[in-house]
């Protein structure tokens, strides 16, 4: 990544980059911290002001089909240890998780509770954790973890804002980049009604698609009605369906019987954390055949079926250029915070599990949006 672009990323993350200046010219020597994320420019803003404060960053991917490489290259320029690359196959993924979990951390940055999970079967102890996705409360829940991890996917910032629109308008730009393809007229079904569901399937309307929400809370199914959409259950709505998307956070929503029954030329995507939402290992069973970057189609018996980026969030597949920084600058600068917070002794008194994000922190980058007043 050259100056420019660099320049850029501060420029379009001004908040975190405000905090991450004072941060950096803390001193965090001897701290080491271990994150498990999408590994994209932005991570830059993040991984930046620890490195420049003395921390020690060990890296891996949260999802290999969201990496990209430049970042990669110039995060390791700078001293992280990353073990990760764009492409990587389920099992190096696991492999570069089980890399990081091998050494202990005084704080964790998680998406989607692996890194939590396998640092407490490990029996590493950190001050603290960060957990950003539903998948990872879902992954947790349950589990006996010795130390706090802030939870800072329901908060008012992330749940209400980046959850319920900030997904949905990047999802439908990465689709049309993708695919080629308008949403003009176009049947949509959104699996799943939640702040993420909802964007995505008002964005979708609001683009001239025709939306179906499939649902289990019948409460949620009345409130699509009351926002002009549709609603069924999935073996009905899918039969008009050229465009089926996922975005529920948990694993094998659309199985194998599923899939076998959708119309010939359906474009099944998902926007959920988990990138096993649909379930690809049925798929990979059939013939496949790469069509451009992030589109594949499956040759079933009688019909093609086509999958954008392997199953994973479709809204951050890399490389696309269809993402907007500026929008992702409240929650950098949330698990900025976080960390920070973790590392200076913040967690200490906090019991053991999931715990609520700081309402301070939350209420401190709330203000510095505010006051900068362009987000």
């Amino acid at each position: 990544m050259d100056a420019a672009e660099l320049e850029w990323v501060a420029w379009t993350t001004p908040v975190t980059t405000a905090f991450g200046n004072e941060i950096a010219a803390s001193d965090l020597s001897g701290k080491t911290v271990n994150c498990h994320q999408h590994i994209l420019a932005d991570a830059i803003s993040i991984v930046g002001p620890l490195l420049a404060a003395g921390a020690r960053v060990r890296m891996a991917p949260c999802n290999a089909d969201s990496t990209d490489d430049d970042a990669v290259a110039h995060l390791r320029s700078m001293g992280a240890e990353i073990r990760g690359r764009a492409g990587m196959s389920a099992a190096e993924r696991l492999d570069a998780l089980a890399w990081l979990a091998s050494e202990p951390a005084d704080a964790l940055c998680d998406m989607g509770g692996e890194l939590i999970a396998t640092t407490a079967t490990a029996g590493y102890r950190p001050a603290g954790a960060l957990e950003a996705t539903t998948t990872g409360l879902h992954l947790l829940s349950g589990l006996d973890i010795p130390f706090p991890v802030l939870d800072w996917n329901g908060i008012a910032l992330k749940d209400l804002i980046h959850n319920r629109h900030h997904v949905g308008a990047e999802t439908w730009p990465a689709f049309t980049a993708i695919t080629g393809l308008s949403m003009y007229g176009r049947e949509v079904v959104v699996v799943g009604f939640g702040p993420v569901g909802q964007g995505v399937a008002l964005r979708a309307r609001d683009l001239g698609a025709i939306v179906t929400v499939v649902d289990r809370d019948p409460v949620r199914l009345v409130r699509a009605q009351h926002y002009g959409c549709r609603v069924g259950d999935f073996a009905h709505a899918v039969q008009r369906a050229s465009v089926v998307v996922t975005a529920t956070g948990r694993d094998g929503v659309i199985a194998a019987g599923q899939i076998a029954n959708l119309n010939d030329g359906t474009i099944l995507m998902n926007v959920g954390h988990s990138n096993r939402e649909i379930d690809v290992e049925w798929l990979d069973t059939h013939p496949r055949y790469t069509l451009r970057r992030h589109l594949d189609r499956y040759e079933l018996p009688g019909r093609r079926v086509f999958l954008l980026n392997c199953g994973s969030l479709v809204n951050l597949a890399a490389g696309l250029g269809v993402g907007a920084p500026q929008m992702f600058d409240p929650f950098l600068a949330i698990m900025l915070l976080g960390l920070n917070e973790i590392l200076q002794g913040g967690t200490l008194d906090l019991a053991a599990g999931v715990q609520r994000y700081p309402a301070k922190l939350e209420s401190k980058v709330a203000l510095a949006l505010v006051e900068r007043g362009d987000h």
